[in-house]
């Protein structure tokens, strides 16, 4: 909304395949449409002005400071390269589907001038906001979105998302439910795009591996007391709870944790995963979360912290926001132009078929030099299909321990494009 070893998922769904778990400004004109400015060509100083919008509050806060210090990250390491382009980013609240915050947002950024949009987290988020901004002819691009109804969204083209649809998540989790010898199985989830979603696709990939969901219980984005819903979920005493929430997870594990339950039975997402943190009133050693993503490495991190906010606690969404920076970057580098058609019409170009790079620099000198580019950055390979939707990409799993610590245990690579 987030290497894998080979012992139990090499049977998983084709088209998943399983790896070893080590590691992987200058504004444009002001008197600029909300299309965003087009000046010089390649290589002669362009301009790029783009947006965010990242909750800052709402019940996915907790992943607005990775994604908001990734872009400020990507913007001054793109302006420290000098190859031709200098971004400026525009940072505003998304808040979450309650609120209106989102669509105010995106008007302020497109009365800027901005060619694009790095957000929404959530995907109710985007829906609500997509065609203001697609239909401005500015690009948006999410890295955390992952309903799969954006594959088939009409937004002109204009739309692009560096996270994979639940389609993969969905499957990922559960395969790891049915490899872990789960064969009760209740899902607990929220009534929204992404709950509903990461549900069906998840049941889809249980009952692949003959599993019935023995349960499949909702509750309203935003409740707090579950007691009703947790108490029909373990009606039937699963030997596993998946549970797809945001942050309502603290108060379904507070609750799930006053009846004695062992969390070691317990499976999430990346919507909930790192909201549970260490010095919180419930222990959730034992749970496991599937986080669309590769391992954040050691590098990547001091990075993000050298220029965050605040200290880090989660970075869940972070490479993917940054490599949304970079190919809108890169977009514009090639196009030779600023404005949200030219970026749009090259998104898919440098994200695949050319020659591999794996930094901006190095895309940007290839760019320089006439050369096709395949931009593969720190969030693994992108490659955009014809729907904006990466076609192939990793999914990380994550342990808790006692006291809320958590450890990277595996990830799944996965090709949507195999079936």
């Amino acid at each position: 909304m987030s290497a894998f070893s080979s012992r139990k998922f090499g049977k998983a769904l084709g088209g998943i395949a399983v790896i070893g778990a080590s590691a992987l400004i200058l504004s444009g004109c002001a008197s600029t449409p909300s299309g965003g400015a087009s000046s010089g060509a390649a290589g002669d100083g362009l301009s790029l002005k783009i947006g965010t919008i990242l909750p800052q509050t709402g019940t996915l806060a907790v992943l607005g400071p990775p994604e908001i210090a990734a872009v400020d990250l990507a913007v001054k390491e793109i302006n420290e390269a000098n190859k031709g382009i200098q971004l400026t980013a525009s940072q505003k609240d998304s808040g979450d589907t309650s609120t209106d915050i989102a669509t105010q947002s995106v008007t302020a950024l497109l009365s800027e001038g901005v060619s694009a949009i790095v957000g929404a987290a959530s995907s109710g988020v985007s829906l609500s906001v997509i065609d203001q901004i697609t239909q401005a002819g500015v690009v948006e691009i999410s890295a955390a979105n992952t309903s799969p109804k954006f594959s088939t969204y009409d937004d002109g083209g204009f739309y692009f998302r560096t996270a994979p649809s639940d389609v993969l998540q969905g499957q990922v989790v559960g395969n790891k439910i049915a490899q872990d010898g789960a064969t009760n199985v209740s899902i607990l989830y929220g009534n929204n795009d992404y709950g509903i979603g990461l549900s069906q696709n998840a049941t889809e990939a249980l009952a692949a591996q003959g599993i019935t969901v023995a349960k499949s219980v909702t509750f309203d984005e935003g409740a707090t007391d579950f007691s009703s819903a947790i108490t029909d979920a373990l009606s039937v005493n699963p030997d596993a709870l998946l549970v797809i929430s945001y942050d309502e997870i603290v108060p379904i594990s507070e609750q799930l944790a006053s009846r004695g339950f062992d969390f070691s039975k317990m499976y999430g997402v990346d919507g909930n995963y790192g909201v549970v943190k260490p010095g919180s009133n419930v222990d959730i050693a034992g749970a496991q979360f599937t986080v669309p993503g590769v391992n954040v490495t050691d590098d990547f991190r001091e990075r993000l912290q050298g220029v965050a906010a605040n200290e880090l606690t989660v970075f869940t969404y972070a490479p993917e926001a940054y490599d949304a920076t970079v190919l809108l970057a890169l977009a514009a580098l090639q196009g030779g132009a600023t404005d949200g058609t030219t970026i749009k019409d090259n998104m898919q170009s440098v994200s695949e078929g050319g020659e591999k790079c794996e930094t901006f620099s190095a895309c940007a000198d290839l760019i320089a030099a006439g050369t096709d580019i395949d931009y593969e950055g720190v969030s693994g390979p992108i490659t955009f299909d014809a729907n904006g939707d990466p076609s192939q990409a990793y999914i990380s799993i994550y342990k808790y321990a006692t006291g809320n610590t958590n450890t990277y245990e595996d990830a799944v690579f996965g090709d949507l494009t195999k079936k």
